[in-house]
């Protein structure tokens, strides 16, 4: 269980440090070189995800892969819905807000035994 928790927010953490660190991203070519800008903030945001990752494969390892995949998903859709919301500072809709719970209440469905 700790370990999902410490994989949600990784997931959750490098999805947004990839949006914040995005504005300041640029590609180029020139002289026939390709330049790449890379801000911190992408590279933390790579590293988040690449460790979120390997804990990915750790608890799909220790997992029934029909459960936990399922709740992975939902659970890590639902971190980064409230970090975009209080990150990101953006809007949620009551669409959004309808889709969520349709997430939330299919795991459990999923999960009755």
């Amino acid at each position: 269980m700790i370990l999902f928790i410490i994989y949600v927010i990784l997931s959750t953490s490098g999805l947004i440090l990839f949006k914040l660190g995005s504005k300041d991203m640029a590609l180029g070519l020139s002289k026939n070189i390709l330049e790449m800008h890379v801000p911190l903030l992408v590279v933390l945001g790579l590293a988040c995800y690449l460790c979120s990752f390997i804990l990915w494969m750790v608890i799909l390892a220790k997992s029934e892969i029909s459960f936990i995949v399922p709740l992975g998903v939902a659970v890590t859709n639902i971190a980064i819905l409230l970090g975009s919301f209080f990150i990101l500072h953006e809007t949620i809709t009551t669409p959004t807000i309808i889709g969520a719970t349709l997430i939330i209440l299919g795991v459990i469905v999923m999960n009755i035994k």
